[in-house]
């Protein structure tokens, strides 16, 4: 059984700084990068990565993190732009919009950052390719049709993204450039994702809206009712106190009929060592009790149905909660 932040609640290693073990895995993936191997020597840095992760104590890991970093296979592995994007953090946090996009490249065909090692390239290829990064584009595809599908329900709707990103979903909605909506705000804190959103989506009529989820919480917005209102990836960075909270605010602001849609990432996940380690990137990951649990601040009087269910990798789950 797996706890919130991924690491397993049954039996633990019992050694936890034995790292003899780590340090040899660690020598066989410098080696596999530097002659070419990279498809082999990263499926050996994953899958050890995230055994120890989902078996080791949160004092072991913290180990085994600091000697990941101290090795020289870090040098290798941060020439991937993915990668140390998250490490660096240019924007403050791991997983902004523009590591978004990296993931989304694939599907657009978009090329590797330029100034990429060869090396950086191939290892690129396979952490953007990962079935978490698979994960991310199916979620992004998901949203897109459920778009798609509630303009055959409900004449121009109105839609909330809530930490909207680049809003990458548009792109794929046909009712978005049909101009079938009816009003779709795009809310974010980032002020640099906004831009881009203003410049891609802007002439389909996407509204932005720059404001945190502290504005939301504090009810300091005025941005009406909502057919639909949902959020990708932020509930995969907030514990549960703010995440019932925030999830009880986007309800409030549901018409009648309206959906609330969150997404999260299940624990257990095949990158969850290696994002933690190499990519600094900590997320909440939620059970689907632990999910169902978002729901609690919303009355249930309120509620027409709740429902769970997976993108095919069950690497993110989706909470949905209808307005009676």
């Amino acid at each position: 059984m797996q706890s919130t932040n991924g690491t397993s609640t049954g039996v633990l290693l019992a050694d936890p700084f034995d790292t003899a073990a780590l340090d040899r895995t660690l020598d066989r993936v410098l080696e596999a990068l530097r002659d070419g191997c990279v498809v082999q020597g990263m499926n050996d840095l994953f899958s050890e990565l995230q055994t120890r992760r989902l078996n080791t104590t949160e004092l072991g890991w913290a180990q085994y993190v600091r000697l990941c970093l101290r090795h020289p296979v870090r040098e290798l592995l941060h020439q991937d732009p993915f990668t140390y994007r998250a490490f660096s953090k240019p924007r403050g946090y791991a997983g902004d919009a523009v590591m978004m996009d990296f993931i989304y490249g694939r599907e657009e065909c978009w090329p590797v950052p330029a100034g990429t090692s060869p090396l950086g390239q191939q290892i690129f290829e396979y952490t953007t390719g990962s079935s978490a990064s698979e994960a991310v584009r199916a979620r992004r595809g998901f949203i897109a049709d459920f778009v798609d599908d509630l303009v055959d329900e409900v004449q121009r709707p109105q839609l909330l993204s809530v930490a909207a990103g680049h809003l990458r979903e548009a792109s794929l909605a046909a009712a978005v450039r049909r101009r079938r909506i009816g009003r779709y705000v795009a809310l974010d804190a980032d002020p640099a994702s906004l831009e881009e959103i203003e410049r891609c989506y802007g002439p389909f009529g996407i509204q932005t809206v720059h404001a945190s989820v502290r504005q939301l919480l504090s009810r300091d917005l005025a941005l009406g009712q909502f057919d639909l209102a949902y959020s990708t990836g932020l509930f995969d960075y907030l514990h549960l106190p703010a995440a019932r909270r925030l999830a009880h605010a986007l309800f409030r602001m549901l018409r009648p009929g309206g959906r609330l849609l969150v997404a999260n990432f299940l624990p257990g996940i095949q990158a969850v060592g290696y994002m933690e380690s190499y990519m600094n990137w900590q997320l909440v990951y939620r059970t689907r009790r632990e999910m169902l649990e978002v729901a609690d601040d919303i009355p249930q009087k309120h509620i027409r149905d709740i429902r769970l269910f997976a993108e095919e990798n069950e690497n993110i789950i989706f909470l949905q909660v209808t307005r009676k």
